[in-house]
């Protein structure tokens, strides 16, 4: 079982999912008469500076934010910072050696980034050492700010725990303990108070509350070489960012168990969002949410009538105040391939909002693969099609498309975009074959 936040997805896994969807998406305008995927209209970016393209990456420690003035790209050999006014890089930090940096993630408000690296500046294979020693780093000029061995958990219920950060705080487990240090000094700032009987799992961070996976209970023998009984059931918890106080905690699937070694990953923290499977193989499940007070909200199904949530985008997923916003699978009759529709659902009650049909399509028969909802609005990127790549922007609330933009015609694919000033920056750092430009600032026509 694993829990995270989705704010760095697979870059290997986010290219391999583009040129398959772009592929199936030219097949389908070749079988539809007057197919109106290239030529329905979006204004072209200007570009405004352009980054120096970067070596190919491997696919781990990948990743990019933008805090204040400075936007900041990790890869597996290095984190650099670029003035985000200008794309001049400011910064970099090379870790020590041959070491590698495993796993990264950011508290953009507190300009703190807390990487994961190799010990010992040796690689892992070198020494058998991986993914041994937390840094954090100063996101304005990339100083280290202090660093600490990695966590060890006593259980198994974590294969690779992550620090998550936000809100001035980097939690994470150690031992059998949920625990947060000051993300700025690395001191201690608390151990959680976790229900009797659980053993926390990696937690998710948010301004308002710390949120984490449990595994609770049971009485039957645990299997070799773990500390958790196999009958445990999976429960949520959320905690006090301030103290560690636990706030509320729930079974994560209500009246059905969900054993504890089942596939889980946190959407969102605030509000608690969880994208659950009901765990012995099976790819049913649903994304599970819960009020303010830890009252479970009802569950949206993977399967429905408004088409099936596949196992790769589950963690396209995104999550505002009200609402869910995942990307929904369609079979079409007559056809080779198939399509993927942008689909909103009211948390509170589970009910479809808009979007869940082959013919509610919002964005011109293309797919999406990141979806940033932000101020009532739904920024959404798609795959390329023929060169043309695309940005969509809706209103959440109703799907209603408000504009769309292309990308300059050569320009790759971006993994996500921030907006400064009156600019929009895509950032690139999922590409795990061949160099691609960090950052470009693009003009909003």
């Amino acid at each position: 079982m694993t829990a995270q936040v989705d704010d760095v997805s697979s870059g290997g896994r986010t290219r391999r999912s583009l040129a398959t969807r772009a592929a199936a998406l030219v097949a389908l305008c070749s079988l539809t008469a007057g197919c109106f995927l290239f030529g329905d209209e979006a204004d072209e970016m200007g570009v405004v500076w352009d980054t120096p393209a970067d070596p190919k990456a491997e696919e781990q420690g990948n990743g990019a934010w933008l805090s204040g003035d400075t936007l900041v790209r990790s890869r597996f050999d290095a984190v650099s910072g670029y003035n985000a006014r200008d794309g001049k890089r400011t910064w970099e930090y090379v870790p020590p050696g041959r070491s590698a940096i495993c796993r990264v993630a950011a508290d953009t408000k507190s300009s703190v980034l807390v990487l994961t690296r190799d010990g010992d500046g040796a690689t892992a294979s070198a020494k058998g050492r991986g993914c041994a020693t937390d840094v954090a780093l100063d996101m304005k000029n990339g100083r280290e700010l202090w660093r600490a061995p990695q966590s060890v958990a006593e259980s198994r219920l974590d294969e690779s725990p992550v620090m998550s950060v936000g809100g001035g705080i980097a939690v994470d487990v150690k031992g059998s303990d949920l625990r947060a240090v000051d993300v700025r000094t690395g001191k201690p700032r608390w151990k959680a108070a976790l229900p009797k009987g659980c053993v926390p799992g990696t937690p998710a961070v948010a301004e308002r509350r710390v949120a984490a996976l449990l595994a609770c209970g049971g009485t039957a023998e645990p299997r070799y070489g773990e500390k958790i009984p196999t009958d445990a059931e999976l429960h949520v918890a959320a905690f006090a960012p301030g103290s560690g106080a636990l706030l509320w905690s729930a079974p994560l699937g209500g009246r059905l168990a969900i054993p504890w070694d089942a596939e889980a990953r946190f959407v969102s923290a605030d509000p608690v969002v969880v994208a659950a499977s009901q765990g012995g193989g099976s790819g049913a499940g649903a994304y599970l949410s819960f009020g303010s007070n830890g009252r479970p909200n009802p569950p949206i199904d993977f399967s429905g009538p408004y088409g099936q949530i596949q196992s790769e985008d589950r963690l396209t997923a995104a999550v505002d105040d009200r609402r869910l916003y995942t990307l929904t699978f369609h079979r079409v009759r007559n056809s080779r391939v198939d399509a993927y529709r942008v689909t909103t659902f009211d948390l509170a009650t589970g009910e479809l909002l808009w979007g869940g049909t082959v013919d509610d399509d919002r964005l011109g028969r293309r797919t999406a693969y990141h979806i940033l909802p932000q101020d009532g609005k739904l920024t959404v990127l798609t795959v390329p099609v023929r060169g043309d790549r695309r940005l969509y922007v809706l209103d959440a609330a109703t799907g209603e498309q408000r504009d769309a933009h292309s990308f300059p015609e050569g320009h790759d694919s971006v993994d996500t975009v921030f907006a400064y000033e009156d600019w929009l920056i895509g950032a690139r750092y999922g590409a795990a074959t061949e160099p691609s430009k960090p950052f470009t600032a693009y003009k909003r026509p």
